[in-house]
């Protein structure tokens, strides 16, 4: 969020009508008719990035000049809209702050002088960790206000009314236990227990007994009756985490118990019934397993009566910014000394990212940056170097972050404006993989704006082409 002091004067309608859409993509519009009253926002904590005149009669610059060097900043960028002919009026202040340039005569071409002159640096502070607000927890444990998780809310509060099973599937680190353990809490089943179990973590020869329980003697080291997960969840909810990883001689055992609700103990000769809700979860392609012959199908439909898909972070960075709040906050409450925001640079490099361990790494990465952080403020300098190298800034780093440098005889600034424009919208659609939505993200602009200028531009992917 920046500061833009407009002075829309005599500006046409048109104008005043692009600037307020610029408003609603990320900029924060001043109105003001005199110099006055920009030189008194210069004075507040927030002075503005950019200040935006049209050229009129009387323009005077020294209400700007003398706040600046009373307070000792510098002047923010002075951009004048000239019509044709009064470019000399401006260059008359002799100050180099200013900066005339033509009219614009399109929508695209104010949102790229806007662009071009307030690009974010990683200094501003996107993100302070201090302020009391926090993102809303949905079912007391779930971040985010994505179309994918408002979906997910949805279909868990509807499965937690029945006692079917349910099969909740999607990559490590999305948070299929967390679902599982909101299904348990929304059910008539919450007062009793919840078992998880990881059906990959337990030994071969000891996961019939750990499932069913045994009998005293039964095998070697048997000294004494145990119960077994069915029994220990009796009445509430069992849990079969990693479900794919389930051997084939136990899924016979696992869907009898589903059908009938009878389980027999190792060594027992009786069986026993239960009362017991399945949620499993898997991140395995349980179709592709059926094929290879790794999973009964017979065992996969008594399981996924009901499926669950948690998504990908990597389909929802909406809500990246709100995890990065929670975690941080509950971070700093163990870090010393904690971290008081965010910078910009850092935040949209996070949010560029392709998480392949999801939440769970984003947490460790984030948990990471606080401990090692050399400052009070998480800049991209904090950021594991193969972030920084998959986001394309240690290229940026290597190959320096100067300005652009106006040739000795001058340039055409429209040109020069519409040249930078089209390579800054190439990178960021390259880095994404022509993803216009994350494209989009990554210049700060609405994906519809990006696509206009796509089409004007006459700009293609490789795919398409081919």
């Amino acid at each position: 969020m920046y500061t833009l002091l407009i002075d829309v004067h005599g500006t046409s309608d048109s104008l005043q009508d692009w600037l307020r859409e610029r408003d609603e993509v990320g900029s924060e519009l001043v109105v003001l008719d005199r110099d006055s009253v920009a030189a008194q926002l210069l004075r507040s904590d927030a002075p503005p990035r950019l200040v935006l005149r049209t050229c009129s009669e009387g323009l005077d610059a020294s209400p700007l000049l003398s706040v600046s060097q009373e307070c000792g900043r510098e002047l923010p960028p002075v951009i004048v809209l000239c019509a044709e002919g009064t470019e000399a009026d401006v260059r008359g202040i002799g100050e180099d702050a200013f900066f005339p340039v033509p009219q614009p005569q399109s929508r695209d071409d104010l949102f790229a002088i806007l662009d071009l002159m307030v690009a974010p640096v990683d200094g501003d502070v996107a993100m302070n960790f201090e302020e009391d607000d926090a993102p809303e927890l949905h079912h007391g444990v779930f971040i985010g206000e994505s179309n994918a998780m408002r979906e997910v809310y949805r279909v868990l509060a509807k499965v937690a009314r029945s006692d079917s099973t349910c099969l909740i599937t999607g990559e490590s680190g999305t948070g299929k236990e967390l679902a599982a353990q909101v299904v348990h809490e929304l059910s008539t089943r919450t007062e009793r227990s919840f078992v998880p179990v990881n059906c990959g973590a337990i030994p071969k020869d000891l996961i019939e007994s750990e499932f069913f329980g045994h009998k005293k003697g039964a095998f070697t080291g048997a000294v004494s009756d145990h119960k077994g997960r069915f029994e220990a969840a009796d009445k509430g909810t069992l849990f079969l985490d990693e479900i794919g990883e389930m051997q084939l001689a136990l899924q016979v055992k696992l869907l009898r118990a589903l059908q009938t609700g009878d389980i027999q103990p190792v060594g027992a000769t009786k069986t026993k019934q239960v009362d017991v809700r399945i949620v499993a979860a898997t991140n395995r392609d349980l179709e592709a397993e059926m094929s290879s012959g790794n999973f009964r199908e017979d065992l996969y439909y008594r399981l996924a009566i009901i499926p669950v898909e948690m998504p990908a972070l990597r389909n929802r960075t909406d809500d990246i910014p709100l995890l990065v709040r929670h975690f941080v906050k509950d971070i700093n409450k163990r870090a010393e000394p904690p971290v008081s925001g965010m910078t910009r640079g850092c935040l949209d490099a996070l949010c560029s990212y392709t998480w392949q361990g999801n939440i769970r790494e984003l947490r460790a990465v984030l948990e990471r940056m606080v401990v090692m952080a050399e400052g009070d403020l998480l800049t991209i300098d904090d950021l594991p170097a193969k972030i920084r190298s998959s986001v394309g800034l240690e290229e940026e780093e290597a190959t320096g972050s100067g300005g652009p440098m106006l040739p000795e005889e001058g340039l055409k600034l429209s040109s020069a404006v519409d040249e930078f424009e089209t390579a800054l919208m190439l990178q960021a659609l390259e880095r994404t993989g022509w993803n216009k939505n994350q494209a989009a993200r990554l210049l700060n602009m609405n994906r519809t704006t990006l696509v206009e200028k796509l089409k004007k531009k006459n700009l293609t992917s490789p795919a398409s082409k081919s």
